[in-house]
């Protein structure tokens, strides 16, 4: 029997190989482990419901530097277990085999997935992976690879595994990336006992062809795309949210081309690196962006796949199928729509959906984009603004590598009203995140940022004003509503708000209320947002040092080990230079502009 050449250490006989299946392939191949649901989606199920970042290790050249929060593994302990995955692949299961292209036309990465299907319901992951992924295109090879064994390995392996690793427990995922051989652009990546998507598949991927663009000195956005406007953010701020719409482009994947002459940034084009979205149906109605992506499957003639979500008439339920353990979507009687509001059949409030952006965009893909809104996305319980604009370089930088939300449940194991952050909102890097943000901060510099420059910097906050205090009590608030948010984004990202008035703390810029409420719709702007309806002027100063202290320390712990420190000393400092005013200019400037 001939052997398939999946890659320069792996040959699998061709009868052990589904290559690049069909649509109708995967349809009759997953009979058992789906059902479709009253509106034309195909509904499965995993074991795991989400991913397990702390299951990640990255192999790199040894001269090489990771970043804070990444975990360098062995390269020679790595690359031998990376050789027993091998021999599993070349002589046990059958595998499918799907190769992609992840970006645009300006950059495109070639893919190749191998998927086990020891357990047939693992083809699920290739499934919605092949409708993640651009198709193949002549002349781009696969350069990252991603070797993907769902099931327990058998005892033989998981012993040879242990001789050379002991750590290893064959009861948890593990996610192992080889980076070693990145100067001869081969990027590879086994995934372990992993039977959730967007685990084995979408972020090892993402996390690869990231890597892959900041090695060519691009800049990574894990960030949605709307038209000229980048939106970064956290979980649960809102990103997908302010993005999702009739000029959807991406909603999680993007890489910055950086364009220069004489050494100055004069743009940066933005390439969109996946076809589809891998959406949250936590809570969607008819109203929510989203949603007519979801319903593409009413006429039978647009695939839609989803997972772990409610339906009316199907049970969740466990089984072994084929010798294997699987929980899968089962009819109890006629099956109705999907139930986005309910958790309880499901078990999680992350059900997962994937329609093609190009359902929702009919012009999708077919302009080129350039960066000119760089949104940050917060989701603040306090004093924070409902939109401000940064227009000092240094400041924009330290916001973005500080990425904020907040705790919002004791359920999370920390106080109501916590502040957490994150670099850029990513833990997708593997390298030093100091080199993405000296060079955002060129960009910020050479291309200006406000009315001057090219990109307007903004921050929303889709929280509330008001609702915690300092003790992270509910004392009652004003929520920004979507409605908000999405209307404050459109007036700013298109310049149409004409004053702004000076932060009496920060000096960034706020738009003026009483414009908002005047002259675009927005009654009461200053009234409802005015912060001292729930803090004194005092409490008000006590959250702004509660900040700058954690924002700089923040910003320390990061970069004060990283090779580009020195570039990055006076980010880290801009908030050094904040003067705080007096309780008395704070009232003023409030009962000036918010009464």
């Amino acid at each position: 029997m001939s052997g398939f050449n999946v890659s320069e250490d792996l040959t699998i006989p061709e009868d052990r190989i589904f290559l690049n299946p069909s649509e109708e392939f995967y349809i009759n191949y997953l009979k058992p482990y789906y059902v479709i649901t009253k509106e034309g989606q195909y509904l499965f199920a995993s074991i795991q419901k989400g991913r397990r970042p702390d299951q990640v290790h990255y192999m790199v050249p040894k001269a090489y530097k990771l970043g804070v929060g990444q975990k360098g593994f062995d390269i020679d302990t790595g690359k031998a277990i990376f050789s027993i995955v091998m021999d599993y692949l070349r002589d046990k299961p059958k595998v499918i085999v799907v190769d992609g292209v992840q970006g645009e036309n300006g950059y495109e990465v070639g893919i190749r997935s191998v998927v086990s299907v020891e357990n047939p319901q693992s083809a699920y992951i290739s499934w919605m992976g092949k409708m993640m992924v651009f198709p193949p295109k002549d002349g781009i090879k696969p350069s990252c690879y991603n070797f993907i064994v769902p099931e327990k390995l058998p005892e033989e392996y998981v012993n040879r595994i242990k001789k050379v690793w002991p750590e290893y427990n064959e009861n948890e995922p593990l996610s192992l990336y080889d980076f070693s051989d990145m100067e001869k652009d081969v990027r590879r990546v086994i995934n372990l006992g992993i039977d959730y998507f967007g685990g084995a598949f979408k972020k090892p991927n993402l996390t690869m062809v990231w890597n892959r663009g900041e090695s060519d000195n691009m800049i990574s956005f894990h960030a949605g795309l709307s038209e000229s406007s980048v939106i970064i953010g956290l979980s649960g701020t809102g990103k997908t949210t302010l993005t999702v719409g009739p000029n959807l482009e991406q909603d999680d994947a993007i890489l910055g081309k950086v364009i220069a002459k004489d050494d100055k940034i004069v743009d940066v084009k933005l390439v969109g690196l996946e076809a589809a979205s891998f959406a949250k149906s936590e809570g969607l109605s008819e109203k929510s962006p989203e949603y007519p992506g979801l319903m593409k499957s009413k006429d039978r003639k647009h695939i839609v796949l989803a997972m772990n979500i409610d339906c009316e008439g199907v049970d969740y339920v466990k089984k072994n199928i084929n010798g294997y353990d699987v929980e899968i979507p089962e009819a109890t009687g006629e099956v109705g729509p999907l139930l986005t509001k309910h958790y309880e059949k499901s078990g999680t409030t992350n059900g997962r959906f994937i329609f093609l952006f190009s359902d929702l965009n009919s012009s999708w893909g077919k302009k080129d984009k350039y960066l000119r809104n760089f949104v940050l996305s917060f989701k603040r319980y306090d004093i924070f603004n409902p939109i401000i604009k940064v227009t000092d370089p240094l400041m924009a930088v330290a916001f973005d590598s500080a990425c904020e939300s907040i705790i919002t449940s004791a359920i999370s194991g920390k106080v109501p009203g916590t502040r957490v952050r994150s670099y850029s909102a990513t833990d997708f890097m593997a390298r030093e995140q100091a080199e993405q943000a000296v060079l955002k901060k060129k960009v910020f510099l050479d291309m200006g940022l406000g009315q001057n420059g090219k990109i307007n910097f903004l921050i929303i906050n889709t929280g509330f004003v008001g609702e915690f205090d300092l003790e992270g009590k509910s004392i009652g608030g004003e929520k920004i509503t979507v409605s908000d948010s999405k209307t404050l984004l459109k007036l700013s990202t298109n310049n149409l708000i004409k004053s702004w008035i000076k932060d009496p703390v920060y000096g960034y810029l706020l738009p003026s209320p009483q414009e908002l409420s005047e002259v675009h719709g927005m009654k009461n702007f200053g009234e409802r947002f005015n912060p001292l309806n729930y803090y004194s002027p005092h409490d008000y100063l006590e959250f702004v040092k509660i900040d700058i202290k954690e924002r700089k320390n923040f910003l320390h712990n990061i970069f004060s080990s990283q090779s580009n420190f020195a570039n990055l000393e006076h980010v880290i400092n801009v908030w050094d230079d904040i003067r705080v005013p007096s309780p008395k200019e704070i009232k003023k400037f409030y009962d000036a502009h918010y009464s």
